[in-house]
């Protein structure tokens, strides 16, 4: 079903447990964030017992399928990860859905880092986005690689895991990514940096719909305030989002949210 894929020197640089502890490392990173350690579902020593299903091991390769159960997932129904995207909890998933190849495997070529396609059993994703611009993030666990797709936009070549992840944890450091709980991420890397102290009475007086870059120069500002990124404080931080939002509803809108399954 699956011929004429490339076996070139860069599959198999990471094993399933290797890929699996990469991941986890990643995940607690966002648990000092904007997440709780207490929702992260860690599987026990043996890996979930009964996952994933049987059937599933037909469309996956044996690689796929071990680092499923080895891996921890997070138990919200939507854990915000990229702009427009979210991790993905297999573990809760109706078993109808292991039956079948996902659409999106169906309808993508994925390329590696050496410009060769790559067989899609071997393709786990570890985030869908929604809507265009939504990230999927994609994960060939023969390469270790992870493929980011804009959707309706572009598609990039395989990046090493490890390396993506690094720099997707100093996007979130530098405020190129600006999260909120049950908001997009928000993409802010053509957003300056600024010493001047901005005061809340300065945003509410804008006329524009709220996401100019004095808002986001704003948001960085509050959670700095509140012991961004080594220690900090989110609920005071959101809370302080949560008032300027009040104030500012009626005339400029606020911070829109992300979660495509509320309706």
């Amino acid at each position: 079903m699956f011929s004429g894929f490339s076996q070139n020197s860069a599959h198999d640089r990471y094993t399933a447990k290797d890929l699996a502890g990469i991941i986890l490392d990643f995940y607690k990173f966002l648990t000092t964030l904007h997440y709780k350690e207490a929702d992260l579902k860690i599987p026990p020593p043996g890996g979930w017992p009964d996952f994933p299903p049987a059937c599933y091991s037909e469309l996956k390769s044996p690689k796929v399928i071990e680092l499923m159960k080895h891996m921890l997932y997070f138990s919200h129904a939507w854990t915000a990860i990229h702009y427009k995207s979210g991790l993905i909890d297999y573990l809760s998933m109706n078993p109808k859905w292991f039956t079948e190849l996902d659409w999106r495997e169906e309808d993508e070529e994925f390329i590696d880092s050496e410009g060769d396609p790559f067989d899609p059993r071997d393709v786990l994703f570890l985030a869908w986005g929604h809507e265009s611009g939504g990230r999927d993030l994609v994960l060939d666990v023969r390469g270790g690689e992870i493929i980011e797709i804009s959707i309706r936009m572009d598609t990039k070549d395989g990046e090493d895991i490890n390396s993506y992840l690094e720099n997707l944890k100093d996007e979130f450091r530098s405020f190129k990514l600006i999260p909120r709980t049950g908001c997009i991420t928000y993409e802010a890397h053509d957003v300056e940096e600024t010493e001047e102290e901005i005061t809340e009475d300065d945003v509410a007086a804008q006329e524009s719909e709220f996401g100019t870059d004095l808002d986001w120069q704003y948001v960085r500002q509050v959670y700095r305030q509140h012991g961004w990124p080594d220690a900090f404080r989110q609920e005071e931080a959101e809370a302080a989002i949560d008032r300027l939002e009040e104030r500012i509803f009626d005339t400029r809108g606020g911070w829109e949210t992300d979660d495509p399954y509320s309706d």
